[in-house]
Order: structure tokens, then sequence, then C-alpha cells
């Protein structure tokens, strides 16, 4: 089983990069108020803080260091970012452009690991649509139509990501002799069909859903997604 820092290191690389290009898409494209736009920046601070973990866990875990250096820096300008938007009146925010700053290196580094490790792209979406999903909800958005859409982005992104981890191991049937691997597949799976029904349920009761329940769904997807890691793919 790979080590937790270095699973943790590319689950947040990828996810925070994946939820930020989310978040970004929303602010460009959302046609928000100037209090909406402030509040969603606001949230991008949980965003920075897990960026933060993750370059700590690349650090412990010996990671590329050229990996781990792009990761702090983007850490390091969120951080800032973080600190001007603080010092700006309540409903003002920051350029997009600025935001960007931050995101490129956080980008390439993703970009890299997804290269890397393509099996888990799916999973990756999955996670990171959870959690901007729960940032926007935190944030208090007006834009119902993505409380429908990202639930379903992350319903078609769980089941493709199954159906690729059980190809693979279909391909490779040596692994199922592999008392660690049955079990981490079937961590996987249940955290993620456990993940994705609860995600969903707000939509059979026709409610808003809430923040509480978007951060379980972030968490149950993370674990699905170190699981998912501990499987030799």
């Amino acid at each position: 089983m790979p080590n937790l820092y270095a699973t943790l290191f590319v689950s947040l690389v990828s996810c925070s990069a994946l939820s930020f290009l989310i978040l970004i898409l929303v602010l460009h494209k959302g046609q928000l108020c100037r209090g909406q736009s402030a509040r969603i920046q606001r949230q991008l601070a949980t965003l920075v803080s897990f960026i933060s973990l993750a370059g700590l866990s690349g650090f412990e875990s010996q990671q590329n260091p050229y990996l781990v250096a792009l990761v702090f820096a983007s850490a390091l300008v969120g951080w800032f970012l973080c600190y001007r938007l603080n010092q700006l009146k309540q409903k003002r925010s920051l350029s997009l452009k600025s935001w960007w700053i931050m995101a490129i290196p956080l980008l390439l580094a993703a970009l890299w690991l997804l290269m890397q490790h393509s099996l888990w792209l799916f999973s990756f979406i999955a996670c990171g649509a959870a959690i901007a999903h729960w940032l926007l909800v935190k944030a208090k958005h007006r834009l119902s139509s993505f409380d429908k859409l990202l639930p379903l982005i992350g319903l078609a992104a769980a089941m493709l990501s199954l159906i690729v981890v059980c190809g693979y191991l279909m391909l490779n049937p040596t692994l199922f002799e592999q008392a660690a691997t049955v079990k981490q597949f079937v961590i996987m799976s249940v955290s993620l069909l456990a993940a994705t029904l609860l995600w969903l349920s707000p939509q059979f009761y026709q409610t808003a859903p809430p923040a509480a329940l978007l951060l379980a769904v972030a968490f149950m997807s993370l674990i699905s997604n170190i699981s998912l890691q501990a499987i030799h793919l």
C-alpha cells in the first residue's frame, strides 16, 4: 500500500486543481452580483488550505521536488491573495486574473500527476466536483442549476471510475488473488457509491443541499480516492 502522505499529495493536488477550475468557471460565467462573487472568492481560502496540506504531504513523502515546489508556490500566492481579499470591503473581490497566478503552478503539478495516473482521472473529477459544490453552498450561492448539475457530474464520474477500475482488474485477474487489492477495491467502491447516493439525496426530496452533507460527500470521495491509489493499477 502506498504511503498515506504520498496518496494525500496526489489526491489533494489533483482534486484541488479540478475544484478550482469549476469555481473559476462559476465566477467567470455565472453572471454573479458583486456580493456573491466576493463570497465565493472568500471560500477559496479553504482550497488554499488543501493546497498547503498537499505541499506538506508531498514534502513528507519525498515527492518530486519540482512538483512540491510548484504546490508550495501556489499555496504562498493563494495565502497572499486571501490576505488581499480580506483587506477589501465585504462586497468587493479580486480580479480573476489574480487567482490564475495562484492556479498556474497548481495546474501544472496536477497535469503532471494526471498524466502519471490517468486511470484515476474520473475519481479525481468526482472528488473535485464535490469539493467545489461544498464551497459554493458555503458561499450561499444562488445558482440553483449547479445544485443539480454538479451531483450529475459526480454520478457520471463515479460510474466511469468504477467501469475503468473493473475493466483494468478484469484484464489483470492476478490482482484479484491479492487480499489487499480486494479489500481496497471494496472500500473504494462502497465509499464512492455511498458518497454519490448521499450527494443525490437532496434532489430526491427537492431540497437545497446542506453544507454539512456536501462536506461528508467530499470526505467519502477522498477516502475512495485514497483507497483507489492503494490498488496497484
